[in-house]
């Protein structure tokens, strides 16, 4: 395997680089080192009052995930008020204002490089070292105020379940999101590359306890794993890895893995960038117009994943390393991609 990637890494729920920032402290999940210039993620438990002022970031597209808690985000015309599993998403260039109206306000953020691990860091340095402007960041961080901006009240609540196309802001409820079904598994996209520019994709999934599926790994794009509700097991590279809700596993380009939900009910988020593996996605799993788990199971079109095998950054391994295929499907499932392996370097 490539050894030019960064390492994976775990950290389980409250490990890692922690700095406090205006009453608030903040987990810098996932740095632009970490990530290889990828991505940058932090955990923010926010007391209420807690605030960013208006901003813009010119490069990077931003989302958030309400953990617990209540925060507004306003945008130049309207203000949304987000609950706890509600999701808000903003453009790069877009001016915004990010408030927490109760106390202990917990969020996931997510970003490209030099967004918010970058931002953070620099805040709570500027704090602790007593500076006036404590704004003022350097070049490297993609953060900058906005005069003027007037947030629109009343705020309303997010009533939306859909997601829009394009670079636009939005929210979207709890519950809501573009749902496609795979087996008895719901695959949500919060965000796909049209939202993005093709920087990256923010998917939660969530299933009741089942098998592992295929051990694979991808060469253009990396993977995190965010656990919310349930237990789950990751094999990173053949470690067997433990997840329960909010532990954090980054998974770098060309590492070996898969993931089997162990709970009745288990949901995470799964953050990918760049973007690229979006089509397996729309390969592999079938539109749901439904918001809730499926009552019978959905198909997986593994036809259309080894019809199109050579343009999805997918790179079979194994069968499920947990032996939940029985032989007769394991030997089938090699010699399937084995075959469509073959017939893509001939494209």
């Amino acid at each position: 395997m490539n050894t030019t990637h960064p390492p994976a890494y775990l950290l389980r729920s409250g490990e890692g680089q922690n700095v406090r920032f205006n009453g608030a402290d903040i987990s810098l999940i996932n740095s632009r080192d970490q990530s290889g210039g990828l991505m940058e993620i932090v955990e923010v438990l926010a007391p209420q009052g807690f605030k960013l002022p208006a901003h813009t970031h010119t490069k990077t597209h931003k989302s958030l995930f309400v953990l617990s808690g209540e925060l507004l985000l306003s945008f130049s015309e309207k203000t949304y008020h987000l609950k706890e599993g509600d999701f808000g998403h903003i453009p790069k260039g877009v001016a915004h204002q990010i408030e927490c109206v109760v106390p202990a306000t917990k969020t996931l953020y997510f970003s490209g490089a030099g967004g918010l691990n970058s931002l953070f860091a620099e805040l709570a340095q500027n704090e602790k070292a007593g500076k006036s402007d404590l704004y003022a960041v350097s070049s490297t961080v993609d953060f900058q105020l906005v005069d003027g901006f007037l947030p629109v009240l009343p705020a309303v609540e997010v009533t939306n379940l859909e997601r829009p196309d394009g670079c636009q802001p939005y929210a979207i409820a709890k519950g809501g999101g573009e749902h496609l079904i795979v087996e008895d598994q719901l695959q949500t996209f919060m965000v796909r590359q049209n939202n993005t520019d093709g920087q990256y994709l923010f998917v939660l999934t969530e299933g009741p306890k089942g098998g592992a599926i295929i051990q694979h790994y991808h060469k253009l794009h990396s993977e995190c794993f965010y656990s919310l509700e349930g237990n789950m097991t990751m094999w990173n590279d053949g470690k067997i890895v433990p997840l329960n809700p909010g532990d954090f596993l980054f998974v770098p380009a060309y590492t070996k893995h898969t993931y089997r939900l162990e709970s009745p009910y288990t949901k995470f988020i799964g953050m990918l960038s760049p973007g690229v593996f979006e089509p397996f996605f729309d390969a592999l799993c079938t539109p749901y117009p439904e918001h809730t788990l499926p009552e019978k199971p959905g198909p997986a079109r593994f036809d259309r994943v080894l019809k199109n095998y050579g343009k999805l950054d997918l790179y079979f391994v194994s069968p499920p390393p947990d032996n939940s295929m029985n032989p007769v499907q394991a030997t089938m499932v090699r010699f399937s991609f084995w075959l469509a392996g073959i017939l893509a370097s001939k494209k």
